[in-house]
């Protein structure tokens, strides 16, 4: 069973990406709750839109990954990133404005510890964008990469890892020059 999975990671490495980000946008979402509402009334309802974006993000990218269409795969993945990449921006024009409304025009040292201390956090917003970022960037076909799971490990001995990488780069120009 484990070997099907090595398998499938391999041949939709995009999807299985798409997948290891899920859990971070509900952990993004839960952090958001907890810093806007932990111990505060629930006074602003703009505070709700990055935990409902963590949640429906998961959601949609653990769904998307179901179909074989790779057109679904890449409209979800640019919507969710696109949507993640909004959320941060906006977000961090908000932190930004209240850090400096709480300044109040002094950046003294004392003033600056303090807006920190009681502003909401300045740069916490840009997970979102790194994130949203990542996975609208994923269905790019300009973006080339692979996941090698289940490699074998580097034989030691003559040689060592230099050989086996040179035996890699080898085998990889083979592969280009048949294509």
């Amino acid at each position: 069973m484990f070997g099907q999975l090595l398998l499938w990671v391999r041949r939709n490495s995009r999807k299985a990406l798409a997948l290891a980000l899920a859990p971070g946008l509900v952990a993004l979402a839960f952090d958001s709750a907890v810093s806007h509402w932990a111990g505060k009334d629930f006074d602003n309802r703009w505070q709700a839109i990055p935990v409902v974006y963590g949640v429906v993000g998961f959601i949609l990218l653990t769904a998307m990954c179901i179909p074989k269409s790779r057109t679904v795969f890449s409209w979800t993945a640019r919507l969710v990133g696109g949507a993640g990449v909004l959320v941060g921006v906006v977000g961090t024009y908000i932190h930004a404005t209240a850090f400096f409304k709480e300044l109040g025009g002094d950046y003294s040292a004392a003033n600056l510890e303090g807006a920190l201390s009681v502003a909401p956090p300045l740069l916490a917003p840009l997970s979102f964008v790194g994130v949203g970022a990542l996975l609208a960037l994923l269905p790019s076909a300009k973006l080339l990469f692979r996941l090698r799971v289940g490699v074998a490990p580097v034989a030691q001995g003559a040689g060592g890892a230099l050989h086996h990488l040179e035996e890699g780069q080898e085998r990889a120009r083979a592969v280009r020059k048949s294509a």
